[in-house]
């Protein structure tokens, strides 16, 4: 009697554990492309140096998406806005409302920075001249590993799930 309530335990946990590996595979797997340029383009055009957000929730992501492009743009990949600077001309942007496009067509985070972090040649950069501005775009210092990961996660979620069928 007691060895049966168990199994029926054991199957019941096993049924569970399946469930959720089933729905942890399948999210990951329809889930890997929602990771687009244009989900971080609308974002960094809609928050990047917001001066007037509309509630207290708004200014703090604003904040914090400007926060996290600065920090992308100045130390990770050396990189400028989502697709290139020409992200910052050719939308329509907070940014762009906000700043003179003679005195700033991007953020300085773009140009080419000294070790002191000031812009080795800040006319230069505002003028777009190649070697004084970074022109790659970041998308795939963000998009790239966390693609991965989400296959990574199908797929162990898979390996997973077919061991359990196994048992």
């Amino acid at each position: 009697l007691n060895s049966s309530r168990n199994r029926r335990r054991y199957i019941i946990l096993m049924m569970i554990v399946f469930a959720f590996e089933v729905a942890s595979s399948i999210t990951a797997a329809v889930h890997r492309d929602f990771l687009t340029p244009n989900l971080f383009l609308r974002q960094m055009l809609e928050k990047y140096q917001n001066p007037e957000p509309v509630n207290s929730d708004d200014d703090w992501k604003s904040a914090g998406i400007t926060r996290t492009w600065n920090r992308l743009m100045l130390q990770v990949n050396k990189c400028c806005a989502v697709n290139g600077p020409t992200d910052w001309q050719a939308y329509t942007s907070i940014f762009r409302t906000v700043n003179n496009d003679a005195d700033y067509p991007w953020p300085r985070q773009c140009c080419v920075m000294d070790v002191q972090g000031k812009a080795i040649n800040l006319d230069g950069c505002k003028l777009g001249v190649s070697g004084y501005y970074h022109n790659t775009g970041c998308y795939e210092t963000i998009a790239g590993p966390m693609n991965r990961h989400a296959w990574g996660v199908a797929w162990f979620g898979f390996a997973v799930l077919c061991w359990t069928v196994g048992i």
